[in-house]
């Protein structure tokens, strides 16, 4: 089909994509019977899995297969005819205006209506990204050929005339769509064999494991504070081994002071991004850094870490996950967010803007209404061998045009751009299963934040008054002492907890907020948030779990380590020196047992 047939075809997307989004199910074949999780999610599981299956402790994205054809001869003899010079040009053509007007009215405009773009710009990055890969594939075995003979400067200008128009076409869509990776690679060829380990030196027998596995993080001034304790704990309390990329944005993002302490420990190193890449074109900083920090890492294996992330076991447990040896992705959901009353219909945004997508989507909670986020890109997990055209889509999300006018607009930020860009590309991934729970104390009241009475008051009102429903005061009562707050908690394939954000203190937003008491724990699927205070109420029996008794030791462990940090930098308006609360084992939910029984 020509793209002046595409275009006039796309009028006809949005209705069909409303009728999808009805209907909440993507184009799925495969041997998989349709099942539903304990929180209620639509879960696709093969007719012989057993209960330790990965399709019942992961959401595994699978897509229709031949979705993505592969590139052939015949396509490359087309790109000398009148229709293959208009599809290349598409292909080829600077980004185009996502129109938006410069106060920004059209975008509100549409948003009024459920639509965030009347073009269909970010329909045409996906074709473009699903061309990409497929031309990548298929040039990749003549520049490993290259390459293997110290002759691949011959790709960029020396190739036979048999594929010399497909090479033209992947050159000039490598300078459309990721410009910012010339300013130091000729092709991303040349980057993908820089990051992975696929280039083994010849007569090589063993894997480059020293540095094929390791950690990566993204650290500016702001956040020293919380990395400074996070890569202690990795070291001296999980006894982790992996090696640790820091990640910043110029010297105004991580002084050169932050800088140095860094470099003083074992196995760290630090990197300034903007070094990576063509900074004039991309624009990054803060938070936007973390996919393209793992793309330039020199890990083929990553595992990025937020500098407030805190394990309770090496994270090397993670590349033993069951979802990453099936995929090559681990990746967490969020806690629910309950949806906002007004904004983008994201349903109807996802098939709209996508040509064709996974199972995946439907067991989003923003595709079913029941909340505004799901992926928590605090800890993301990443084989780059496999997946390094997915991160090239994730990375191209967060492009300085994407993200302001379409990415940023439609989603929660960064964070969801990692399985949509995945979705964009067809790459599978997996999520371990569980949402985001709450670990930390029992019936917290928040006093520290001012007015306790107040934030009594605000602790009587249960997050359900959304639906409706004031509890009596002897039921607002007994949530008070039920309820868990505290840090955002990630558990494993088990239900487990594995690993939580937001730092050690209750609240790292409140000055002198104390050290949090790690006792107790719930699931978001098993409770009703308070996000404001950061709690969750069980809505059962069982729901409450008391934190093992050795997790709690090694979160005291933490707890000492932080303060040594605040007391080494002497500088209270930076960090403060806190006291440390007493470890009881009577504290605990259930007086100390640790058996994760019900409360």
């Amino acid at each position: 089909m020509s793209i002046a047939s595409q275009e006039s075809h796309a009028s006809m997307r949005h209705n069909e994509a409303e009728k999808a989004a009805e209907t909440a199910e993507a184009a799925y074949q495969g041997s998989f019977e349709v099942s539903f999780d304990e929180d209620g999610q639509v879960q696709s599981v093969p007719s012989e899995a057993g209960e330790n299956d990965i399709h019942y402790t992961h959401h595994i994205a699978t897509y229709p297969p031949g979705d993505i054809k592969p590139w052939t001869k015949g396509g490359t003899q087309a790109l000398s005819t009148a229709e293959g010079q208009e599809t290349a040009q598409f292909l080829t053509d600077a980004p185009l205006s996502m129109g938006i007007s410069a106060d920004g009215s059209a975008a509100a405009d549409k948003q009024k209506s459920g639509e965030l773009l009347a073009d269909h710009t970010f329909l045409h990055l996906a074709k473009r990204l699903r061309v990409f890969k497929a031309l990548w594939h298929s040039l990749k075995a003549t520049y490993d050929l290259l390459e293997n003979k110290d002759q691949q400067d011959q790709f960029l200008n020396r190739v036979s005339a048999e594929i010399a128009p497909a090479v033209g076409l992947f050159q000039k869509m490598e300078r459309t769509l990721f410009p910012w990776i010339l300013k130091n690679h000729r092709t991303t060829f040349d980057l993908f064999r820089e990051t992975t380990s696929a280039y083994a030196p010849a007569g090589s027998t063993t894997r480059l494991h020293s540095r094929s596995r390791g950690i990566v993080m993204c650290v500016g001034n702001k956040h020293s504070i919380y990395a400074r304790t996070t890569v202690k704990v990795l070291r001296e309390v999980l006894k982790s081994h992996l090696p640790v990329e820091i990640y910043y944005a110029g010297e105004q993002d991580l002084s050169l002071e932050n800088q140095k302490w860094f470099e003083q420990l074992e196995d760290v190193s630090v990197i300034d991004i903007t070094s990576k890449f063509d900074q004039d074109i991309l624009q990054i900083s803060g938070p936007i850094i973390k996919p393209f920090a793992m793309l330039v890492s020199r890990f083929e294996e990553v595992i990025l870490i937020d500098s407030d992330a805190y394990f309770l076991q090496d994270p090397a447990v993670l590349f033993e996950d069951g979802g990453y040896k099936e995929v090559g992705t681990v990746f967490f959901y969020g806690r629910t967010v309950l949806r906002k009353a007004a904004g983008v219909n994201k349903r109807a945004w996802l098939y709209n803007y996508l040509p064709t997508v996974s199972n995946h989507p439907s067991k989003t909670r923003w595709f079913r209404s029941k909340g505004d986020q799901d992926q928590d890109s605090g800890v993301v997990v990443l084989n780059k061998r496999i997946h390094f055209l997915g991160l090239l889509a994730i990375c191209k999300m967060n492009d300085v045009q994407e993200r302001d006018q379409v990415t940023y607009r439609a989603t929660w930020g960064k964070k969801e751009s990692f399985w949509i860009g995945m979705e964009m590309i067809q790459e599978r991934y997996s999520f371990v299963r569980f949402g985001g729970g709450v670990i930390g104390d029992l019936g917290d009241a928040v006093p520290y934040k001012g007015d306790e009475s107040s934030s009594l008051r605000n602790n009587d009102i249960s997050p359900s008054e959304s639906r409706g429903y004031r509890p009596s005061l002897s039921a607002s009562a007994f949530m008070r002492r039920s309820r868990v707050c505290g840090n955002q908690l990630h558990f494993n394939y088990k239900g487990q907890p594995l690993w939580w954000n937001s730092g050690l203190v209750r609240d790292k937003s409140i000055e002198n907020s104390p050290y949090l008491k790690y006792t107790a724990w719930i699931r978001d699927e098993h409770g009703v948030w308070d996000i404001e205070n950061s709690c969750l109420v069980p809505t059962f029996h069982g729901a409450l779990k008391e934190v093992e008794w050795n997790d709690r030791q090694t979160a005291f462990d933490m707890l000492k380590l932080d303060r040594s940090v605040a007391e080494e930098l002497q500088q209270p308006r930076v960090k403060n020196v806190l006291p440390i609360p007493r470890l009881v084992k009577a504290d605990g939910a259930k007086g100390g047992k640790g058996n994760n029984e019900a409360v």
